[in-house]
């Protein structure tokens, strides 16, 4: 898992009035807006008594703890102690406090310390904003890591063998070639897929099939997976998945579908069922991989051509990693779990000053 990216926290429509509870990265988070309406995303966790603040209540523009009632605001620092009201406000008496952006339907939090000008660009999803596009959303949680599941979701090899019920051809597995387009922040790949032709209200296979221009690619905020398909002329369908890490072990998967074409209400549930069955399907061999997380080394695994994207992608987190963002879950298990608390380094914290809770272990450069 890794500092520094943007991540999904959940969709503005389901941030209210109260406090909403979050795990990220193994860490846990509150979540609430301020009394300007404004997404706050601070540490979970009291620096008085280790109380869990989103347990606790919202106070005007403020998160109380429900132990002692502190109150932290959306900076993160403490405005009232009721113990004792007039004493002076210890420096670090503070929580860390993460920058958020509401775009596309979400809120983005950033879960590190780099200043404003260093940070990741967010995906272009401007499809989800337009009003031609019909645009269906949900969410699937995985007991899987979400390397894997970002990797399953650039791989369209496995198409044929885990979805040839849905949209995968077993008849024609063949995989053309095709190149990676990289970013600063991701890549992506035209391909042809081969759909199998279905009639019927049950789909019935008819034997006949229809090449597909497809673009999969990722980005690494989110972090996320995107998807353009043309079925035929002038139709298009977008899919971006946001494959949010709970923990080393966990990914709750934030997803959205538009499609330019046969944009009936009426049709939604059908999609949202048809993208759920799919994910049903990737669960079912996910849940299985071994190892459970994508191996460090390249020799522990066999490559071929048509793994091109997902090598890409492996690429670009050895990049991050190299950085010094890379969580050391081992230490973190060994060493805090249940011992010491930490917590995901905020912006504030480059200012220097007290605090009260350390910052979770990194791997060495």
């Amino acid at each position: 898992m890794l500092t520094n990216l943007w991540y999904v926290v959940l969709p503005s429509a389901q941030l209210k009035e109260g406090l909403t509870p979050v795990q990220l990265l193994g860490q846990h988070f509150v979540a609430f807006r301020d009394e300007g309406g404004t997404a706050r995303l601070l540490s979970d966790i009291c620096v008085h008594r280790g109380g869990s603040l989103s347990a606790g209540a919202k106070v005007g523009g403020d998160v109380q703890c429900p132990y002692h009632g502190w109150r932290f605001g959306g900076d993160g620092v403490c405005s009232h102690i009721p113990a004792q009201p007039d004493l002076h406000i210890p420096l670090r008496a503070r929580v860390d406090a993460y920058p958020t952006i509401e775009r596309h339907g979400w809120i983005w939090a950033f879960l590190g310390d780099l200043p404003e000008a260093e940070r990741p660009p967010l995906p272009p999803l401007d499809w989800v904003d337009d009003p031609g596009v019909r645009v269906v959303s949900g969410h699937f949680d995985w007991d899987a890591s979400w390397d894997r599941v970002m990797e399953n979701g650039l791989d369209f090899a496995h198409a044929p063998f885990v979805h040839g019920s849905t949209f995968g051809d077993p008849d024609h597995p063949e995989i053309g070639s095709f190149s990676v387009e990289r970013e600063a922040w991701g890549g992506s790949a035209l391909m042809t897929m081969r759909r199998p032709l279905r009639k019927g209200w049950r789909r019935q296979p008819t034997g006949q099939h229809v090449d597909v221009a497809t673009r999969p690619g990722f980005h690494l905020s989110g972090p996320c997976v995107t998807l353009e398909l043309a079925p035929r002329d002038g139709w298009k369908i977008y899919i971006v998945s946001a494959h949010t890490p709970v923990d080393g072990k966990r990914t709750r998967t934030w997803w959205m579908m538009g499609r330019t074409f046969m944009r009936w209400p009426l049709l939604d549930r059908r999609v949202v069922a048809s993208n759920l069955k799919i994910f049903n399907q990737d669960l079912a061999v996910l849940s299985k991989v071994r190892p459970e997380r994508v191996p460090d080394s390249w020799l522990q695994e066999v490559s071929v051509k048509s793994d091109a994207l997902q090598i890409a992608f492996r690429q670009k987190i050895k990049e991050l990693e190299a950085r010094g963002w890379r969580i050391d879950e081992i230490r973190v298990e060994r060493e805090f779990t249940g011992r010491v608390a930490c917590v995901v380094p905020s912006p504030e914290r480059r200012d220097g000053g007290p605090w009260a809770i350390e910052t979770i272990p990194i791997v060495a450069r």
